[in-house]
């Protein structure tokens, strides 16, 4: 069994000041927080931010059949004992472990920090919780983009020579008998094949490397290429022909869609504001209602769309649904939780349609 490693600071002040408890029952609930991000993927990111943000849309997924395996699971390991938690009677606990496991995430898992910055929807939804969760996940973002997007040492590309080691046995020397022969020529085939592994490892090493530093520089050159093409392939007009209130969600999902490696890296924003996106304010309706039912069904065929995780793409997806500017709205405010008239800046808006994005199509 693995140690569980020392109780963060952090979380020992965030469970103390939310429940006055410095005992056991908060032991044993960092082992629930390192149990359950130990194990954590994308659904259980989505159960994690669903009870977080204490939103309207259940965190057991409803008939999502993935999503309510992953919910019982969380419940089974969080609490860090033998008995899962009830939402019912402890739901404020299970918040603020969610809350806890994301924060934890967050320096491995892009999709757990890009996660809770859609959820908030740029600070629409509002959280009471004992640390600025957002705040955290912003922070924890940008260091990603940074580490990810660092050019590799040379020295990581050299693969040292293995010594094989391997002597004759005294015995061997002194007594030429076939048996220990045969035992010394087993032990030279074994320590010839370790040697081996370790330069196939090394090699593979280097190759995955190789790969990710092709990756990464495949996507900086269509990205300056998209920007200085000046083309929207979404729209299929120059960047200056396209409709202002459509632009965030066409050039977010564009650069989306170029983006190798999540979290993408830290220039995205500038590339979206040189794309001509500007700090106006834009209602999330007149974005959606811009866009093209075609072009709609095309991007929203994922089945992990989210009212939480992704409220653009569900706007998207109601959107296609019934067709008409004006049914689908009401319907989108009630299952996100969000209001019919949210808005934010149009740079804001190809931003968080740029992490939908990546939470739903590009892994870390």
């Amino acid at each position: 069994m693995a140690k569980i490693p020392e109780m963060s600071t952090d979380f020992a002040c965030w469970y103390a000041e939310a429940f006055m408890d410095e005992g056991q029952v908060r032991t044993a609930r960092w082992k629930g927080v390192v149990d359950t991000a130990a194990t954590a993927d994308f659904f259980t990111v989505e159960v994690l931010v669903r009870y977080a943000f204490a939103t309207t849309a259940p965190a057991d997924g409803g008939k999502n059949e993935a999503l309510a395996k992953k919910h019982q699971a969380v419940l089974a390991t969080i609490s860090g004992g033998g008995s899962p938690i009830d939402p019912a009677a402890s739901f404020r606990e299970l918040q603020v472990l969610s809350a806890a496991v994301l924060a934890r995430l967050f320096s491995t898992l892009p999709d757990a920090a890009i996660a809770v910055l859609n959820a908030s929807f740029g600070g629409t939804r509002r959280v009471d919780l004992p640390m600025d969760l957002p705040g955290l996940a912003k922070r924890a973002l940008v260091d990603l983009s940074r580490k990810k997007h660092v050019r590799p040492d040379a020295k990581e590309f050299e693969i040292v020579a293995p010594k094989i080691d391997f002597e004759v046995s005294p015995a061997a020397v002194e007594d030429m008998s076939t048996v220990l022969w045969e035992d010394e020529l087993s032990r030279l085939r074994d320590a010839a094949g370790a040697a081996a592994r370790k330069i196939v490892d090394g090699q593979n090493h280097v190759a995955k490397l190789l790969l990710r530093q092709i990756s990464m520089g495949e996507e900086e050159l269509q990205m300056l290429w998209w920007l200085i093409g000046a083309h929207s392939s979404v729209a299929n007009a120059s960047f200056t022909e396209v409709d202002s209130a459509f632009k965030p969600l066409a050039f977010g999902e564009e650069l989306g869609e170029l983006t190798e490696v999540s979290p993408g890296p830290a220039s995205v924003m500038s590339l979206l504001s040189r794309a001509g996106i500007t700090d106006e304010t834009l209602k999330i309706s007149d974005a959606v209602n811009t866009a093209d039912l075609g072009w709609i069904k095309n991007i929203t065929k994922s089945p992990r769309i989210s009212p939480v995780t992704t409220p653009l793409h569900f706007a998207l997806e109601k959107r296609g649904e019934v067709g008409s500017v004006e049914v689908w709205l009401p319907v989108w405010a009630s299952m996100t939780g969000l209001p019919a008239e949210a808005s934010m800046s149009g740079i804001r808006l190809a931003e968080l349609f740029y992490h939908e994005h990546l939470f739903l199509h590009v892994s870390g």
